[in-house]
């Protein structure tokens, strides 16, 4: 019963922020003023283009870049047994943002489409040397000193490729790459990531029980006839398959993916990857529309990256996280 109400809860706020950050900016809508434009004829005008055209996407792409963040997260540390997987800790992101920056910064011929896939393969594969150095028993800082190496290495790539590109695109290029930012998603971002939203709900649907046995122990896994490898390596590519859509038109909002996760099992004290996930999801499209909202309207009309307002949210978090002995605990149970 308890964990009915909170699941309840979670989804009423995420509609409620999703509404509210339809309505603020300039100019402030009502609700009724934002259904009517959403909903309502042509001769809306102005009011309409806004909620439609500027409001909408914007809100719809945090939802979505929270969404897959939040379950990557969960994926992640499941799938690795360490409370500290995450796409930002471990240079998935750092990797994924160097491909896409450097596709983007010297027009190098891609399709649009296929900067998802280009993210892909470089997070899957800075993930995988990283990981090759780092040992699943490990304490998770040594992860975490690893994965902070290659990400400084790879953030100073970045630099490096935006401002020797030829079409250098100035600051807000900088925050989109290296910390985040959805300023620039319009309807064309959210097509682009839409069909990447059926390999979110295949991860809601499917992972939850293979990520319950290997919490059980490689041996016990192996006895319930699982492939400990194979299925560790399939769900950490799934993991990775849901960061990459987000770097695409996003850049690297770090900290959701670590801090979702966590959140959800503090609130239902459980750690069942069935409900643990999904609900990881729904808290993350949360934390990414609130971020994005405090990006927009704090410093109006000067506009702060969302990334910014998630790492001031995910490095307390860290802190409290070490504090408490999560670190040193190691693998999740």
């Amino acid at each position: 019963m308890r964990a009915a109400g909170v699941v309840a809860v979670i989804g009423g706020l995420c509609a409620v922020v999703a509404v509210v950050s339809l309505m603020q900016g300039t100019p402030d809508l009502s609700v009724g003023e934002v259904l009517e434009a959403l909903f309502g004829s042509e001769s809306e005008g102005n009011r309409q283009f806004i909620v439609r055209n500027l409001r909408l996407p914007r809100v719809i792409g945090a939802v979505v870049a929270g969404a897959m963040l939040g379950a990557s997260g969960a994926v992640m540390q499941d799938t690795l047994r360490n409370p500290l997987a995450g796409p930002e800790l471990i240079g998935v992101s750092a990797g994924a943002s160097l491909a896409v920056a450097t596709i983007i910064a010297f027009r190098l011929p891609f399709p649009g489409i296929a900067l998802p896939i280009a993210a892909l393969l470089a997070g899957l594969a800075t993930g995988t040397v990283i990981l090759s150095l780092v040992s699943l028993k490990t304490n998770p800082m040594r992860m975490l000193l690893v994965g902070a190496a290659f990400t400084a290495l790879l953030n100073a790539l970045v630099i490096a490729v935006i401002t020797l590109a030829p079409n250098f695109g100035g600051v807000s290029v900088i925050y989109r790459f290296l910390v985040g930012s959805l300023s620039d998603v319009q309807w064309e971002e959210v097509r682009l990531v839409a069909p990447w939203t059926v390999t979110l709900l295949g991860v809601f649907l499917l992972a939850g029980r293979p990520l319950n046995i290997l919490k059980l122990g490689d041996e016990v896994a192996e006895g319930l006839g699982v492939g400990v490898r194979r299925t560790r390596a399939v769900l950490f590519a799934a993991a990775v398959l849901l960061v990459a859509p987000v770097i695409a038109i996003a850049g690297p909002i770090g900290f959701i993916a670590l801090v979702s996760p966590h959140i959800v099992r503090r609130l239902l004290r459980t750690s069942d990857a069935r409900i643990v996930v999904p609900l990881s999801a729904v808290i993350g499209a949360i934390l990414v529309l609130s971020a994005d909202m405090a990006a927009r309207l704090a410093l109006h009309p000067h506009e702060i990256a969302v990334g910014l307002w998630t790492v001031a949210l995910g490095a307390p978090a860290l802190l409290v996280l070490m504090q408490r002995g999560i670190l040193r605990r190691g693998a999740l149970s």
